[in-house]
């Protein structure tokens, strides 16, 4: 790339100032056999989740991330059911686990504990390594949630006589705020950390991840970050804008193209399609 006065892509020369670049027409490139979205979710519908289950889980992440139909947050985007297709549809796991002895478990100081006769479940590990160890758990994804729903609402009626979803906005901040700092003594298994961090990370899946998993109903989620979604590619224009370029589309907007086009040095078509016939450039074009 050179300097402001202007640019190299692909052997291509530019000026970045250039803002009467015309992209051309693209529609021959598109394949014939376009791939399908993934499987649609139907958002009325429970896969895993029991009613009162899905309730609370609603009501959870909407403190997480809170919002209105103005201002849309958890509830909004849908991520209750993203959670409830993900325990259903690919069993909840997001990155490398461990189901089986020995757990990490974490250590300050030095030298680590003595070990007992209980030590061939666990290995001691200093607390400043545990991220090296990946997620632990003897608990599958469903019994985390299946149990820690019951630890939630277990410590709402403990704290204030009444189920989660029954408590105010502030009573119920305070109960999540008690599990994020693992303060919550009706938590056995899964801990209130193990289940913090499984319930947050899958809000923020929920929120951020394409519409066709469930959740960031109307791309809500992306148009709150000013991200554009699923695109095929940037124009140097594209890449000289300080806001998203386009309005944000999903998997299921996405045409497969041809690949490797190269279109009079404005634009490279990417690979997206593996049958060779669909990426062949059209006599017309050659």
């Amino acid at each position: 790339m050179a300097g402001v006065g202007g640019g190299v892509l692909l052997g291509c020369e530019f000026d970045p100032n250039d803002t009467e670049i015309t992209i051309p027409d693209q529609t021959w490139a598109y394949a014939e056999n376009v791939p399908p979205p993934p499987d649609s979710v139907d958002r009325s519908r429970l896969g895993f989740f029991k009613p009162d289950e899905a309730a609370t889980v609603e009501a959870f992440t909407a403190r997480l991330i809170p919002g209105s139909p103005d201002d849309p947050g958890a509830r909004e985007a849908g991520v209750t059911t993203y959670i409830d297709t993900a325990l259903t549809k690919v069993v909840g796991y997001w990155e490398p686990t461990y189901l089986e002895p020995p757990f990490a478990e974490t250590y300050t100081g030095s030298p680590p504990p003595e070990a007992d006769n209980s030590s061939i479940e666990r290995i001691f590990v200093q607390k400043s390594e545990i991220d090296r160890y990946g997620f632990q758990s003897s608990l599958i994804p469903q019994e985390i949630y299946r149990m820690g729903l019951r630890s939630v609402d277990a410590l709402a009626r403990d704290r204030f006589g009444a189920r989660f979803t029954d408590l105010s906005e502030d009573q119920q901040d305070e109960i999540v705020g008690a599990i994020a700092d693992d303060d919550a003594p009706t938590f056995d298994d899964p801990s209130a950390k193990l289940f913090w961090k499984t319930i947050r990370q899958d809000t923020v899946y929920g929120m951020f991840a394409d519409p066709a998993y469930g959740g960031n109903v109307d791309m809500v989620g992306w148009k709150l970050i000013g991200y554009p979604g699923a695109q095929r590619g940037y124009t140097p224009i594209d890449m000289q804008s300080g806001d998203a370029p386009r309005p944000p589309q999903s998997l299921a907007q996405l045409h497969a193209f041809n690949a490797g086009v190269d279109v009079n040095c404005d634009i490279v078509l990417p690979v997206s399609d593996s049958d060779p016939e669909n990426q062949q450039i059209p006599a017309s074009r050659k």
